[in-house]
């Protein structure tokens, strides 16, 4: 990892966090021909994501990966993938061979193994990551370290978090091959887990 910034997110905060990003994915695609960014889910990020897909940016060389899938239909008011399609993904007209998910539709662990095929056949490392942070301080859905620290790039949960249903989450292995990560923290709940 060659960089890890840490934005407390306060009001006006979209614009901000946006330009840092879209700074930084130019840059990144003026070294490569293609970027693999991770994305978080919940709802901190959802705002940087709609604007984010205003930018110019050459999105069919960008690849997008979810930090974490609750296990439910991809349809569901609760799949960060839907959240994310919604504002980011079908506003940029991104192609959709770009946009890397798990299948919710398998058992969970051919999921995990379908994820995880898919990541090693794309990329040995990412680029970008777009992190937050849960109200009870877990990253993606890793809410212990056993499950942070699992071998492979991909595992799943028991039913944890908000709401109580299996998840599928990268390992800390897959999210510390990120060139450069940014969280994005907003709320004195979350903030205070910090200090």
């Amino acid at each position: 990892m060659e960089k890890t910034v840490i934005y407390l997110l306060e009001d006006g905060y979209v614009d901000f966090v946006v330009e840092k990003i879209r700074t930084k994915m130019e840059k990144l695609l003026e070294e490569k021909d293609k970027i693999f960014v991770i994305l978080a889910g919940g709802k901190t990020p959802l705002p940087v994501y709609e604007k984010l897909a205003e930018q110019k940016l050459p999105w069919d060389r960008i690849h997008f990966f979810l930090s974490d899938e609750r296990y439910v239909p991809l349809d569901s008011d609760q799949s960060n993938f839907r959240n994310i399609n919604e504002v980011l993904f079908s506003r940029a007209k991104i192609p959709s061979s770009n946009v890397h998910y798990v299948d919710t539709s398998l058992p969970v662990e051919k999921a995990c193994e379908k994820y995880e095929r898919g990541i090693r056949s794309a990329t040995d490392q990412f680029d970008l990551a777009i992190l937050g942070m849960g109200p009870d301080g877990h990253v993606a859905s890793i809410f212990d370290l056993e499950t942070g620290n699992k071998d492979g790039l991909v595992t799943f949960t028991d039913p944890s978090g908000d709401p109580k249903v299996p998840r599928v989450t990268l390992t800390f292995r897959a999210l510390n091959t990120s060139r450069y990560v940014f969280f994005l923290i907003r709320g004195k709940e979350k903030i205070n887990r910090l200090t």
